[in-house]
C-alpha cells in the first residue's frame, strides 16, 4: 500500500503555533534565569557565601538584591509551596479537580457561546466572569485558611532566604551601583 502523506497544519494550527512562539521564547529566557540549587542557592559546599545575620541598615538592600537575583528560584518554591499544599490538604485537592474541570468544560465551548435565559443572552464572557468569582467565593468560604497559611509560610521562607543569604558575588556588583546611587 502506499504510504500516507502527512497533511499540511490547518489554518488554525499554524496560527497557534505563531502565537506559542513568542511565549516559549519568554519562558526559555525566564528559565534560564534558575539559580543553581546546590551551590548558590542553598550554599552546599562554598564557605565564602554562606547565610549571615546582617547590620539592620544591611537587611533591605539584601533582600532587594536576593529578590531580584534569585527571582525564578523563588517562583519555583512558591509553585512548590502551592503543590504540597494542595497534596496535603485533601479539600484542596478536591476543588483543584472540581473546578478544573468546570474551567475545562468551558474553556473549550466555542467562543460564540450564547445561552438564552428568559429575555437576556448570557455570553461566554458573562460565564467566564461568573465562574472565576464562583471558584474565587468557593476556595475563600472553604480553603481560606489553608490558601492563606500556605502564602505565609511561603513568603516567609522567601524573605528569610532573602535576608538571611549573603548577596552571591554575581550580584553584588548591581548592590554597590545601587547604593551609589542614593546619595
Amino acid at each position: 500500500p502506499p504510504a500516507a502523506t502527512p497533511s499540511p497544519p490547518s489554518a488554525s494550527g499554524t496560527a497557534a503555533m505563531a502565537a506559542a512562539a513568542p511565549v516559549a521564547k519568554q519562558l526559555e529566557a525566564f528559565l534560564k534565569r534558575v539559580r543553581k540549587w546546590d551551590s548558590e542557592f542553598l550554599c552546599l559546599g562554598s564557605k565564602g557565601e554562606a547565610f549571615s545575620v546582617p547590620a539592620s541598615e544591611d537587611v533591605l538592600p539584601r533582600i532587594t538584591a536576593n529578590l531580584d537575583y534569585f527571582c525564578v528560584n523563588y517562583v519555583i518554591c512558591l509553585a512548590l509551596f502551592a503543590l504540597i499544599a494542595i497534596v496535603v490538604y485533601p479539600q484542596l485537592l478536591v476543588l483543584v479537580c472540581v473546578f478544573s474541570g468546570l474551567w475545562y468544560a468551558l474553556l473549550t465551548r466555542p467562543a460564540n457561546l450564547k445561552i438564552q435565559v428568559g429575555n437576556a443572552f448570557i455570553t461566554k464572557k458573562h460565564l467566564n466572569m461568573g465562574l472565576g468569582g464562583l471558584n474565587a467565593l468557593v476556595v475563600f468560604i472553604f480553603a481560606r485558611t489553608m490558601i492563606f497559611a500556605t502564602i505565609g509560610a511561603s513568603l516567609l521562607f522567601v524573605l528569610l532566604h532573602a535576608g538571611l543569604r549573603s548577596v552571591p558575588s554575581n550580584a553584588k556588583g548591581k548592590m554597590t551601583q545601587d547604593e551609589e546611587r542614593e546619595p
